[in-house]
């Protein structure tokens, strides 16, 4: 599982596709939309060997109680498995408002049978469970991993345990889920442990739970030349969906502050550096300098809502709260990092990107060639949610 990894690029148009490695060994990739089909790889797994076999191209009927808009759908993302003689597909249907599918035969090819294994909002309404992959424990229990769409905070994982009835995977409680239930017994008792989110920025590697926004240029982060802290230099990019070196953190639900302490003072004319909510549209709070002096600028889906000329303070704190109560997002800025003034307006958070939770970011980029070179030091970044 460590690697090294290796990347492929299949010529081949496979949508949604899965690996599948049947018991006498030929590997085949599973793959379509609405129309589902079954293509053998070469042993190595780097090449297609065989023509696409179309195992399925029906339609699954919105079931009772269902709150999609169609009365049917195809299905996309295949997970396969062989189970006791039988080849099992599981899949998505009925859009994000949906319920997930299994499929299964006797043969690789079909023809295969249907039959929905989970329909439920399980506590979000007007959304299913979706695109999920099943797991054999040691003491032979099975598991489903599945995520279920809760809009611009993202899409949350789902534990649910399988029950085998008739020869179908069940999840939850006959395809029913529940707010919390019993862990699954994986041999020995684990400590909890919490996903990382504050960081002090005071180890030599950046934490696991960063990420850039586009493929970083390394040179122009770092955590050595000053200690402590994240210095982020200036690259030229016209706004801040273009600015390469965006460093992000997914924000999380129902509710979710982030805040940062910032020092300005290493910021060139053309600079702009500051921290907010990213995704499309996004908003945020930052500095920006022009002949010498700063402006403290609050931005919202590219158009700039507030600001204060002639700024006088190079360190600077600021804070986004976001909640799912209707998917929005304020602002707000100190000087003392401890009282904290509202500054712009709302954000009404999107899902311009497709399917990506909105981040909190920190940036800095400048929109003058001349500016680069220019830097932003943060302090830290602290992190709050409810549950």
């Amino acid at each position: 599982m460590k690697g090294p990894w290796k990347r492929t690029i299949f010529p081949e148009y496979l949508y949604d596709p899965s690996l599948f490695f049947d018991d006498d060994g030929k590997v085949y990739v599973v793959h379509g939309s609405r129309e589902l089909y079954v293509t053998e790889l070469n042993a190595d797994a780097l090449s297609v060997k065989g023509d696409n076999i179309k195992i399925w191209d029906k339609t699954i009927d919105r079931p009772a109680g269902s709150t999609a808009h169609y009365k049917t759908y195809g299905m996309e993302g295949s997970h396969m498995y062989k189970i006791n003689g039988y080849y099992y597909l599981t899949n998505p249907a009925g859009g994000t408002e949906g319920w997930q599918v299994c499929l299964r035969s006797k043969n690789l090819t079909g023809p295969y049978e249907s039959k929905i294994i989970y329909q439920d909002e399980s506590s979000y309404p007007n959304n299913g469970l979706h695109q999920g992959g099943m797991v054999q424990l040691k003491n032979g229990d099975w598991w489903f991993i599945i995520m279920q769409d809760r809009g611009p905070i993202g899409r949350a994982p789902h534990l649910l345990p399988v029950t085998w009835v008739d020869g179908w995977p069940m999840l939850g409680e006959n395809g029913k889920g529940y707010a919390s239930g019993k862990k699954p017994d994986v041999g020995k008792a684990f400590p909890i442990v919490n996903p990382a989110t504050s960081d002090d920025f005071n180890k030599k590697e950046l934490g696991m739970q960063w990420q850039w926004n586009h493929n970083p240029d390394n040179t122009k982060w770092s955590l050595s030349e000053r200690k402590g802290h994240m210095r982020l230099h200036a690259s030229f990019a016209k706004d801040l969906k273009n600015a390469r070196n965006t460093l992000t953190q997914r924000v999380q639900g129902p509710t979710s502050e982030g805040t940062v302490e910032m020092d300005a003072s290493g910021l060139k004319d053309g600079n702009l550096a500051g921290f907010g909510v990213f995704e499309f549209p996004y908003a945020f709070i930052g500095l920006r300098k022009e002949s010498g002096k700063l402006n403290l600028v609050m931005v919202n889906d590219g158009k700039l809502i507030d600001s204060i000329s002639d700024f006088t303070h190079n360190k600077v704190w600021i804070r986004a709260n976001v909640t799912d109560k209707k998917f929005i997002a304020n602002f707000s800025y100190s000087t003392d990092g401890k009282n904290f003034k509202p500054f712009g307006n709302t954000l009404k958070m999107g899902l311009g990107l497709t399917w990506t939770a909105n981040r909190f970011a920190l940036f800095n980029f400048t929109t003058r060639k001349e500016g680069e070179g220019g830097f932003a030091d943060f302090n830290w970044f602290h992190f709050k949610a409810e549950y």
